[in-house]
């Protein structure tokens, strides 16, 4: 207080009234109440400043979150707004943070991942706040098991024990496969530890009866369990199986002659058809057994076709299939046939095929002036009585005994004849010419294909003999021939000469 303050204080103290004196000191009193009070105030309100902090935040969250996932938030002590942010965090980049409200959310789901970061860890901050928060995010294991439906395409009628494929599933534990069901039941197996499925009954993949195998597959990941489905779609095979066919026969069989039967096997019923054959119109089938037969027996000739084929045609529940027929000809000796140096007229039925007589392509000319005659002039009995076929080798030989080779006669002619490369020709019985004349039509025609002649109307010899003067002659008269006697020395009569042949 100044000395003029203070003076003029105890001025009023002394002249002032006392009543004044009382007011005065009243007011006085209460300014430095007033006063006081302000000083105290002002006091309070510095003394009692809030101090700012974070709490410090802990979470749990299971593995594999979706990103914005809210985690929690970061509180503090104080109402006031505040501003945060991440000082640093564990993985990088794993969470965000709103400035303004504290939240954390998950920014990177992939980080969420407890076989790689168990544990996410971050510091936060924030500008009015003395310290920062230490967050611990927990992250927990999850079963991840997925799978994937299975699906795959086959033939139908595979073999038991076939692999089909492996189920797709993954997790972290261990993984057992089992087949809860299927349809049909019993088609399928699994492996346990590698979800490879295998046909378990072959029988079962049949596309006519289950044109797909449908599998229900539980799998086991720890004790997740979820449950795939599994589809073996069948393709449908022909399942017509044939064989061709292969046999050989004479030719000139008869009609109706069975060949064999044509194999062939289905799970149906099968029906046999002739597409075609070559020749055509050859052979015939059994549309129920496939039983091939003779149909045409000409045409089984072994000159003209010596192999004959057909192709068959085998429905089976309306599945084709084609198989090749082969008939195999073997040749047969026939008569009229040029063979063995001359036209084959007769063939021994007791030979098998292996034996019989041909005549000669063309007469025998007379090299000496005249025509032909049975004997050399004297008639002498030679013994040459054979009539048979057969005979006429034998009647021959007792003929040239008779009459020796040196002379132009019939007999002699025949055995000196070379024709066709042989040497061994003879004169006919008269039954041999008879065969020969039975036959004059298809010799004629070989003998003339083959540069020779045909048989005539006019007189042949034959080595049988009658009398001591007579032979039998065959003659034709264009429609039947007949045979007669003649004279040794009648000189009006052909030679054609016949020999014997074997193919043995």
């Amino acid at each position: 207080m100044s000395i003029h303050s203070y003076a003029m204080a105890n001025v009023e103290s002394e002249y002032l009234p006392k009543k004044m004196k009382m007011k005065r000191t009243l007011l006085s009193g209460m300014t430095w109440v007033l006063a006081l009070l302000l000083i105290t105030t002002g006091c309070t309100d510095e003394d009692n400043e809030v101090i700012i902090s974070l709490d410090d935040l802990t979470v749990t969250v299971d593995e594999n979150p979706e990103i914005g996932h809210l985690l929690g938030k970061v509180e503090s002590n104080s109402s006031m707004p505040l501003t945060f942010s991440i000082v640093s965090q564990t993985p990088s980049g794993a969470i965000n943070i709103d400035e303004e409200t504290g939240e954390l959310t998950v920014a990177i789901p992939d980080l969420f991942d407890f076989e790689a970061n168990p544990v996410i860890s971050a510091t936060i901050s924030a500008e009015e706040a003395e310290n920062t928060a230490s967050v611990i995010i927990t992250v927990n294991n999850v079963n991840e098991l997925s799978v994937q439906d299975f699906s795959v395409s086959i033939d139908e009628n595979p073999a038991n024990g076939q692999s089909l494929g492996s189920v797709q599933a993954s997790g972290d534990g261990t993984i057992v496969y089992s087949i809860a069901s299927s349809t049909p039941s019993g088609a399928l197996n699994i492996d346990a530890s590698t979800g490879e499925l295998t046909v378990a009954d072959a029988a079962l993949f049949d596309f006519e009866t289950n044109s797909a195998i449908t599998a229900d597959i539980s799998v086991d990941n720890a004790g997740n369990i979820q449950t795939l489905t599994a589809t073996i779609n069948l393709n449908n095979v022909n399942e017509v199986t044939v064989q061709d066919f292969s046999v050989a026969i004479n030719e000139n069989p008869a009609n109706g002659l069975s060949l064999g039967t044509v194999q062939a096997s289905g799970v149906g019923t099968s029906s046999f058809s002739i597409a075609s054959s070559s020749p055509s119109g050859a052979v015939s089938i059994d549309q129920n057994t496939g039983e091939l037969t003779v149909e045409d027996f000409t045409l089984f000739d072994f000159e003209t076709n010596p192999v004959i084929t057909a192709t068959v045609q085998v429905n089976n529940s309306g599945e084709t299939a084609s198989l090749t027929a082969t008939i195999d000809l073997s040749d047969l000796h026939e008569v009229g046939e040029f063979k063995f140096g001359g036209v084959i007229f007769w063939i021994d039925p007791t030979s098998n095929n292996s034996s019989g007589l041909v005549c000669d392509i063309d007469n025998i000319a007379n090299p000496g002036a005249g025509g032909i005659t049975w004997s050399v002039g004297t008639n002498v009995t030679t013994g040459a009585t054979g009539t048979a076929i057969g005979t006429g080798e034998a009647n021959t030989t007792a003929i040239v005994n008779s009459y020796g080779t040196g002379s132009v006669y019939a007999a002699a002619l025949c055995v000196n004849s070379t024709a066709g490369g042989f040497s061994d020709w003879y004169l006919p019985s008269i039954f041999e010419l008879h065969e020969i004349y039975y036959n004059l039509a298809a010799i004629s025609a070989t003998a003339q294909a083959n540069g020779g002649s045909a048989l005539t109307g006019l007189y042949h010899w034959t080595s049988t003999e009658i009398t001591v003067s007579e032979a039998r002659v065959v003659s034709y008269n264009g429609t039947t021939f007949s045979d007669f006697s003649a004279g040794k020395n009648n000189s009006g009569a052909l030679v054609r000469a016949v020999r014997s042949w074997t193919d043995f």
